[in-house]
């Protein structure tokens, strides 16, 4: 316990610490238990952290490689997205949502049917609008500044877009052939903001 205690904190890793993070992932893909439990098993054993474990783990795979007899099982390396990468998605979505569409539904669509990336583009997604708050509002107010429509997901709103805004001085019998042109929903908030600024008179 105190030799773990004391590589708390401790950046390098040496051979020692090396052995036991792969003979944690051979247990584990010998008992068909997920590879986090090995990061897990592994800080038990270190004292470091399974986060940084996880971390050290998949830089390692990508620029050396993992022993041969581990190398088919764990041949796919996790792949970080780049905040290019993140924005993109989160601009994505949001402008799929805006149209009515889930974000199930748009991630699938963005994999082209591969469920795998799919739900790996659905977590990121997940885990920007929780960790990320400033990220996903200022792709929002990108997008509402070029007048494209969104959805904002901590009010769960769409915004129109421009194109579908009455104009001040429209016509009160142009409302019918502007709301054909937009879809259901949109059409809906339309009217409510109409009947509500109509109580308001």
């Amino acid at each position: 316990m105190k030799q773990a205690q004391s590589l708390k904190g401790r950046v390098g890793w040496d051979e020692r610490e090396q052995s036991v993070l792969w003979e944690e992932v051979r247990a584990c893909n010998a008992q068909g238990r997920p590879l986090r439990a090995a990061f897990e098993s592994t800080a038990q054993k270190t004292g470091r952290k399974a986060n940084s474990i996880r971390n050290h783990y998949y830089a390692v795979l990508k620029e050396q490689g993992a022993p041969e007899d581990l190398r088919l099982k764990r041949a796919v390396p996790f792949t970080p997205f780049t905040q290019e990468e993140s924005e993109a998605l989160i601009r994505h979505v949001l402008q799929a949502q805006g149209r009515g569409q889930s974000v199930r539904a748009c991630v699938l669509e963005l994999s082209n049917g591969d469920k795998t990336q799919a739900l790996r583009l659905q977590n990121k997604y997940r885990s920007l609008l929780k960790s990320h708050a400033e990220r996903v509002r200022a792709v929002a107010a990108e997008l509402e500044r070029q007048g494209l429509p969104f959805a904002d997901p901590y009010s769960r709103k769409r915004s129109l877009p421009r194109h579908g805004r009455p104009r001040k001085d429209a016509a009160p019998d142009a409302l019918p052939d502007l709301l054909r042109r937009m879809d259901g929903d949109a059409a809906r908030q339309l009217l409510c903001a109409v009947a509500d600024a109509l109580q308001a008179l």
